[in-house]
């Protein structure tokens, strides 16, 4: 994952100053909408899971306290790939030999770095096409016998004739992908009105539903066997499951794919980004709230480091164009809605990550799992519980004092300092009060989780049936 910040262009001589009805009009336009799409995202959330769960179905994907470990980790190691994948070659070099130094890596190392830089940038003097430069710098790693200039001249001709594989073509492909999967997320979210309509239209037929699925044998079995086998010799790859329905949400909702990969203007970017959201939050399932709160600590650290340790998410945030953040523009009174271009700026990451966790106190207020005590005592379920109402509450303090602290020091800011505090204390101090810390800190889906175990527990239990 990939997450950026809230940021406004920074203040310098020459920089447009915006009033402060500009800066509050986009500021509120941003807090709205993470507003809507966490609380949006959370009812879907809680309705998905309770319907899985009367399904007898397993969730897949869930976050459990391994996957809440790691998660930092894996974002970190994606984050810094895309760093060094938009930075120049020469500079990559540079700013490991610089972070080598910083470390007191003996100097020794130091000069292989700066050796491997000369080594890998500097452009050989034989030739000036590119192509036949690395097959040169390649040949001259290996004895000249075993190079014939029949072959070597083959292999430039080969190489030229391959097509060009930049980061311009690397990120068309990222943007699409994210731009396509927005858009079948608002797709998603527009199906019920479109099967209300649909259905009433003659001649339409059923809602024929489709599997598309890839499986794999966990041991060797001869051709034909696998579609037979047993659940636990089996394992799927990838299940996309859709109907007629879905196919017709999809072609409605492909103008707003096709016009952001042209336009890429910000309406468009809000439509998929708001999409994305609300949909992420419903099928990113933190297991329980111990998982949640680890993940919160965990990605606390890794913002606050990325964002005032180096330069790393900014500068990935301005490089990745594609709808992973929503925009609102702060000129919109000046140049109006079509060409306003200096935006206020909320990373996606900031609304799924602390939603996915409101989502979990929802479903704990409306009891989706109930603990061993409330089944064994009912009248205890009327007992109401406002976590989901107070932690909401509490996001919207820690987005307004990002956003304060933003327009105060005029730089990007790590939200999840501000939001992770909130989110995770004032909870847990409501449970204090109430005298629920133990029902809240033990709260626990993850015998709905689909994991090895889990699926053990559900064959036995249909062999019995």
């Amino acid at each position: 994952m990939a997450e950026t910040t809230t940021e406004v262009p920074s203040t310098v001589a020459n920089a447009t100053v915006f009033t402060f009805e500009e800066q509050a009009t986009s500021s509120l336009a941003l807090y709205g909408m993470s507003i809507f799409c966490i609380i949006i995202g959370s009812i879907r959330s809680t309705q998905y899971i309770r319907r899985q769960i009367e399904k007898k179905r397993l969730i897949e994907g869930s976050i459990t306290m391994r996957e809440a470990k790691k998660f930092p980790i894996s974002a970190s190691c994606v984050l810094f790939g895309l760093y060094l994948f938009f930075k120049p070659a020469n500079e990559r070099f540079n700013w490991v030999a610089s972070v080598a130094q910083k470390l007191r890596v003996p100097e020794e190392y130091v000069q292989k770095i700066n050796a491997t830089i000369i080594n890998y940038t500097a452009v050989p003097e034989t030739s000036t096409d590119p192509a036949e430069s690395l097959l040169i710098r390649l040949a001259s790693k290996v004895p000249h016998q075993y190079v014939p200039e029949a072959i070597h001249a083959g292999a430039v001709w080969a190489y030229g004739q391959l097509p060009t594989l930049g980061k311009n073509e690397c990120m068309l492909l990222l943007t699409f992908l994210i731009c396509f999967e927005g858009a079948s997320s608002f797709a998603s979210l527009i199906k019920p009105l479109v099967s209300a309509i649909v259905k009433r239209l003659p001649l339409i037929g059923f809602n024929a539903p489709y599997l598309l699925s890839l499986k794999k044998g966990k041991k060797e079995m001869e051709e034909g066997d696998i579609e037979e086998a047993k659940s636990k010799d089996t394992e799927y790859l990838c299940k996309f499951e859709f109907d007629r329905h879905d196919i017709i949400s999809l072609l409605l909702c492909s103008p707003v794919l096709i016009s952001h990969l042209y336009k890429r203007h910000w309406i468009t970017n809000n439509i998929i980004g708001v999409s994305f959201s609300i949909v992420g939050i419903q099928h990113l399932h933190l297991s329980s709230f111990k998982a949640g709160s680890l993940l919160l600590c965990g990605l606390f650290l890794y913002d606050i480091f990325w964002v005032f340790g180096t330069d790393v998410m900014t500068s990935v945030a301005k490089g990745i164009d594609a709808p992973i953040l929503l925009q609102f523009p702060q000129d919109i009174y000046r140049n109006g809605p079509w060409e306003a271009n200096k935006y206020s700026m909320l990373g996606l990451g900031d609304i799924v990550i602390p939603g996915i966790f409101i989502a979990l106190l929802r479903r704990f207020d409306y009891r989706v799992v109930q603990s061993t005590a409330e089944a064994k005592a009912p009248q205890a379920s009327l007992k109401g519980r406002y976590y989901f109402s107070v932690t909401v509450i509490a996001y919207m303090a820690g987005l307004f004092i990002t956003m304060a602290v933003m327009h105060r020091f005029k730089a990007a800011q790590p939200a999840l300092l501000y939001l992770v505090p909130c989110c995770l204390f004032v909870p847990l101090l409501l449970a204090a009060i109430r005298g629920e810390v133990s029902a809240l800190w033990n709260y626990d889906e993850g015998k709905h989780v689909d994991n090895e175990e889990n699926r053990k527990r559900v064959d036995s239990g249909k062999k019995n049936n």
